[in-house]
């Protein structure tokens, strides 16, 4: 090959990738949002998803956090149920402001989550209002705290959910969502022999700690915001970054290119 022949060569290698480069750019701004929902029991579940959510948010996507319960029977906080329920609420509403998320609770009775059809299909009409694109949740941990029942079997009813949200119900005003969904649970080292999915948080740090202080009276006397930071920081080395947090996927359908 001449010279002549190789500086054309390069020429067009260039001007390919350039191209290649601007359609990857444009087709980037002018996606459709994803619709992410992140489904837990109690208000402060998702202190280990709160970076994703914030990076979802930022890309444009629109963030939705539905709480099966109201968190009533906090023991840290003060008062009556109901007024546990009012505080739950504002902590929501700040949280909303912080994450440019939507914040639902809905009203299973707190430590009272069981799977059944009833409870699925009240998620169920949630996920025909909203059509998710990708849904994180908690995973089925064996280990005390976040094995708590609620939490594990939130996991079936979101699992059912997805499914019935596939079906008309006269008691749904919205269409049923048949869509591909990305179906994603919070990581634990001790549950799963599957290698953990990180998503990288680390410019997210700041408004992980915000959120943490929102809930702070929540949560009491443990510290909830060295236990996470360790965790951010354990699974960022695991992933080649400062901060990440880790997931198990359980569906990947669609949505793969945008669960970094």
């Amino acid at each position: 090959m001449n010279k002549k022949t190789r500086l054309n060569l390069i020429f067009i290698t260039l001007k390919f990738l350039k191209a290649k480069n601007h359609m990857f750019l444009m087709s980037d701004e002018n996606r459709k949002p994803l619709n992410v929902v992140a489904v837990f029991a109690h208000p402060d579940d998702e202190a280990g998803v709160i970076g994703t959510l914030a990076n979802h948010a930022d890309r444009g996507d629109n963030v939705y956090v539905i709480f099966l319960t109201r968190g009533e029977n906090a023991s840290s906080l003060c008062c009556s149920p109901e007024e546990i329920m009012e505080i739950r609420a504002g902590h929501a509403r700040k949280i909303e402001k912080i994450l440019g998320a939507e914040y639902r609770l809905m009203d299973l009775p707190d430590s009272g989550v069981h799977p059944s059809v009833e409870n699925a299909k009240k998620l169920t009409g949630h996920f025909k209002e909203i059509k998710p694109d990708i849904i994180i949740t908690w995973s089925q941990s064996n280990q005390l705290g976040t094995g708590h029942p609620d939490h594990r079997y939130t996991y079936t009813i979101t699992l059912d959910a997805i499914s019935y949200a596939r079906y008309k119900n006269d008691s749904h005003m919205h269409e049923p969502h048949r869509s591909n969904i990305s179906l994603y649970t919070n990581y634990f080292a001790t549950d799963s022999k599957q290698k953990p999915f990180f998503v990288d948080v680390t410019k997210q740090f700041d408004k992980i700690m915000t959120v943490l202080d929102a809930y702070s009276e929540a949560y009491g006397q443990w510290p909830v915001k060295k236990y996470v930071t360790a965790q951010l920081m354990m699974y960022g080395r695991m992933a080649g970054v400062m901060y990440a947090e880790a997931y198990n996927k359980i569906l990947w359908r669609t949505a793969q290119p945008y669960l970094y």
